[in-house]
């Protein structure tokens, strides 16, 4: 069974008026704290060391990235046991700020290697998942300054 992580920006999807990327379960985090606001934070992206040092020391943050590892763990631990999914089924959480650059991408980010590491304590469940993340939108700001 794979799991699978996603990250993207509502501005380039709902907003438009086009569909998101496919997903079971969203995590909309418009309402957090926004790097971009911040000058000294707003060039970077939610995979690197200033950002994730952002977040990372937000108590509410974290708190909120707990509270999401374990929603989603569950998920996973009911997917697994649900004698009615086979192995080609997929689990989609997607997690969506306002650009798909700041908020989404590290806790997606944050999801997949926290669910990874409690995976890798349960054999039996961790043989049976594949896990991936995704940053849908990143890309857009790769080559950018904004």
């Amino acid at each position: 069974m794979k799991v699978k992580f996603i990250s993207y920006g509502h501005k380039f999807y709902e907003a438009e008026g086009i569909a998101p990327p496919s997903h079971d379960f969203l995590f909309n985090l418009r309402d957090l704290k926004n790097p971009y606001w911040i000058p000294e934070l707003k060039p970077h992206h939610g995979l690197e060391a200033p950002i994730q040092e952002f977040f990372g020391s937000d108590p509410n943050i974290q708190d909120r990235l707990k509270q999401i590892t374990e929603i989603a763990l569950k998920f996973i631990n009911d997917f697994v046991e649900n004698q009615s999914r086979s192995q080609e089924d997929n689990l989609v959480f997607a997690f969506k700020c306002t650009g798909g650059k700041h908020r989404s991408p590290y806790f997606a980010e944050q999801s997949y290697l926290k669910i990874q590491e409690l995976l890798s304590k349960n054999p039996q469940l961790n043989s049976k998942v594949i896990l991936e993340v995704e940053h849908i939108d990143l890309h857009k700001y790769l080559s950018s300054s904004t």
